[in-house]
């Protein structure tokens, strides 16, 4: 495995396995190559890099042979001297790699790839919204959706809530679309339900939140009805998912070993 052009700070994150790791720099200062390094570091040598143990099943022969490889080195063994100088190797499904764009997501999976091959293929890099669709295909029924929802774009969620602000009769020029959704989407973002709604924003008038909060409730209502998610619901629909099904919340805890994140935001 070559680690060479990383600078000392780099070569640090990368072989730094163990607790929390925040790496902080600029545009351009080599993050994502650090966090593409640093997964396959983690799948090649595992904890290696931060730990002095020797692994239980290195014999004599093994450490002769290592010691012979040091001195020759010999590219047709460089494979074997790698996994020698393993330690609890990480398998790449229990990585997590997130990223914010899509089009990050995309280079993250493609130099992966170029790192490692057929093996990147197992690693859990995607964007986070990716990442949550994945973890609601698989348990959502459990939040009253089938595994088959559909996700609405901005186009789907201006015509649904347009249909509910005509339906409640609501002022067009003080509820616009954009509008309601804006205050939705923020309630959202904040773990506020409807009916929780006029509580949590108690500076707004009693008649704006009020009705705000009868249109997010429709317009959830309309969404369940339709097996449909909104793209803040990917994200919060997850969040509501975990926290309230703990055994869901204990198989990505043992799934995932280590979760790195790419430009969190």
């Amino acid at each position: 495995m070559d680690f060479g052009g990383l600078n000392s700070k780099q070569l640090q994150a990368v072989m730094a396995t163990e607790g929390p790791l925040l790496v902080l720099a600029g545009a351009g200062s080599g993050k994502t190559t650090v966090l593409i390094q640093r997964i396959a570091n983690l799948i090649k040598f595992g904890r290696a890099s931060d730990s002095d143990e020797i692994p239980s099943n290195i014999t004599l022969s093994d450490v002769e042979f290592l010691e012979n490889y040091i001195k020759s080195p010999d590219p047709e063994k460089r494979l074997a001297a790698e996994a020698l100088c393993a330690l609890d190797p990480v398998p790449p499904w229990s990585i997590l790699a997130i990223t914010f764009t899509n089009k990050a997501a995309n280079e993250l999976k493609d130099r992966l790839y170029a790192k490692l091959g057929n093996v990147a293929l197992d690693v859990w890099a995607s964007t986070f919204h990716s990442a949550c669709v994945r973890i609601l295909r698989r348990d959502i029924e459990r939040l009253g959706y089938s595994r088959s929802f559909t996700i609405y774009d901005t186009d789907d969620s201006e015509r649904l809530i347009k249909d509910i602000i005509a339906d409640l009769n609501l002022e067009e020029k003080t509820f616009t679309p954009k509008s309601v959704l804006k205050y939705i989407s923020i309630a959202k973002d904040k773990m506020v339900s409807p009916a929780d709604y006029e509580r949590a924003f108690p500076d707004a008038s009693s008649y704006h939140a009020s009705n705000i909060a009868k249109a997010y409730a429709e317009y959830q209502r309309r969404l369940k009805e339709a097996n449909a998610l909104d793209f803040d619901d990917i994200i919060l629909q997850t969040v509501i998912l975990l926290l309230r099904f703990e055994d869901v919340r204990e198989y990505y805890q043992r799934k995932f070993r280590y979760v790195l994140i790419d430009e969190y935001q």
